[in-house]
């Protein structure tokens, strides 16, 4: 029970942690806050991020292009 206990905080990760990660400054995380696209949980004055919300958001506007198709053949 401990070690499942250990196993959900561990997937949890400070504002600070995903501004460092994602190199966004602290206005755009709370812009991605307010509308909406990165839930979050917040216990007293800390908010804290689930790694997989974070994950599936970066999964989700996931944007793959091909050279060719954006500039034409070369």
């Amino acid at each position: 029970s401990d070690l499942k206990t250990f196993n959900v905080l561990e997937t949890w990760i400070d504002g600070q942690m995903v501004m460092q990660k994602l190199h966004i400054s602290a206005r755009t995380l709370q812009t991605l806050r307010s509308n909406g696209t990165i839930p979050y949980t917040k216990i007293g004055h800390k908010i804290w991020y689930l790694k997989r919300d974070l994950e599936r958001v970066l999964r989700n506007n996931y944007v793959m292009f091909n050279i060719s198709e954006r500039y034409g053949e070369q």
